[in-house]
């Protein structure tokens, strides 16, 4: 097409130059037709090709994890005429970090040809949609270009980072009476020893306690505690006057990871694990089981966000006619007002148990003093430590299980240094 737009053009303009130097009107007479069929057949190339693209994009996996690399591909087909020149651009959402690739594409696409788009971006948490395509095409000479906006609609559900936690143990007021791995206090088939009881038909002659027979000419046997399933309610505390914040970093992105992992064992465990978000507004996720709970608690905690709202500015708010009575409560706070010890305290009173994950943080932000401060803030980090330990020692007074957890160790660790109550729950 371009040979045969040159061709009458260039001899065109040859003769109305020869006819120019010769000071020949005839030669230029000659030129008119030749111009005029190259200008008819320039028309068609100055327009704009049609556009008659088929798009396809991937993953199909809607649900991703907080820091992994997630992969794109987008695959465009012609379906009609070859276009001299294509321009495709994936328009990423503001915040991901690119990884890999590039999300354009630039060159000549023949009519059935493919070309594919591949880029890898790295995904905070929150809900996250890859829309719209931009798409720009040129004539072969350049003289025209039409430019579209595909929608390709794909929201993607970055869920928070899970820790793994090791073993954690719990013990409930209340359990379900389905067999699990909670401690029921309460004698039956288990592991652990329990007591021991005198011999009723039908026992099993294996758990006859014989040395007590012995002494005593009376059959006794010996009863194991029961393991149950019992309800775990996770309370993640998203108060704004709660956290800590410096420069974009904040303890309350580390409290919902810790949420997140401690849902995810105590699910993992075959209880029934629910969700309550104390912040901007109570968003509440019902007690359940399997993957599909899993799934919404993540789904929930993936749009999770700090809030000042007045309504909720203490925790003496939460609306405990939600949680199940004598369950266990696993409250992910960093606490940091003294009149948060009395509403925990009014909790266990109530007759919950509770479960207290502290996330905290003293080196936020001291990287960047001046070396002179350095005595300074050693001396707060050490008042500020010891006020915590005064602090998380008068919840364990009171009844609390506490896991004190400094963001800068692994949560595995903070866990297996938990502060265990020395009350003893008994079973009313």
């Amino acid at each position: 097409m371009e040979i045969s737009c040159l061709l009458p053009l260039g001899m065109g303009f040859a003769l109305v130059a020869a006819g120019l130097l010769l000071l020949n009107g005839g030669l230029i007479a000659m030129a008119i037709p030749a111009l005029l069929l190259g200008v008819i057949r320039v028309l068609p190339v100055s327009r704009a090709p049609d556009q008659t693209l088929h798009f396809e994009r991937l993953p199909v996996c809607f649900r991703h994890t907080e820091g992994d690399r997630l992969d794109v591909e987008l695959t465009v087909t012609n379906m009609g005429s070859s276009i001299a020149l294509l321009s495709l651009t994936d328009k990423i959402p503001v915040g991901p970090a690119l990884v890999d690739g590039y999300p354009h594409v630039l060159g000549r696409i023949a009519s059935r040809e493919t070309k594919t788009i591949s880029y890898s971006i790295s995904l905070s948490r929150g809900v996250h949609s890859l829309d719209k395509v931009c798409v720009r095409a040129w004539s072969p000479w350049r003289l025209a270009m039409s430019e579209s906006h595909i929608s390709l609609p794909a929201t993607v559900t970055v869920q928070p980072h899970v820790h793994d936690v090791g073993f954690i143990s719990i013990r409930p007021r209340r359990t379900r009476a389905f067999a699990g791995p909670v401690k029921a206090n309460r004698g039956g088939q288990g592991l652990d020893f329990f007591g021991c009881r005198a011999y009723a038909p039908g026992d099993d002659i294996r758990r006859i306690n014989w040395r007590a027979y012995a002494r005593q000419e009376s059959m006794i046997v010996n009863e194991y505690e029961l393991e149950r399933i019992a309800d775990v309610n996770v309370v993640l505390d998203a108060r704004a006057r709660s956290h800590t914040q410096l420069d974009g970093e904040t303890t309350f992105d580390h409290s919902v990871r810790a949420a997140a992992s401690l849902a995810s064992h105590f699910l993992h465990q075959g209880n029934n694990v629910g969700l309550l978000v104390y912040g901007e507004y109570l968003q509440w996720v019902y007690p359940g089981t399997g993957r599909s709970k899993r799934n919404e608690i993540f789904d929930t905690l993936a749009v999770a966000k700090l809030s000042d709202r007045a309504a909720f500015e203490e925790l003496r708010f939460i609306p405990t006619r939600l949680l199940p009575p004598r369950s266990q409560l696993v409250l992910v706070s960093p606490l940091v007002e003294e009149n948060d010890i009395e509403v925990v305290a009014l909790l266990v009173d109530r007759g919950y148990s509770v479960l207290l994950a502290c996330p905290h943080s003293l080196e936020i932000g001291t990287n960047r003093r001046r070396p002179a401060d350095t005595h300074a803030i050693a001396l707060a980090r050490r008042i500020l430590d010891l006020k915590r330990q005064l602090f998380l020692g008068s919840l364990a007074a009171i009844g609390t299980t506490v896991i004190d957890w400094d963001v800068a160790e692994p949560f595995r660790s903070a866990c297996q240094r938990i502060h265990y109550s020395r009350v003893r729950r008994y079973h009313t």
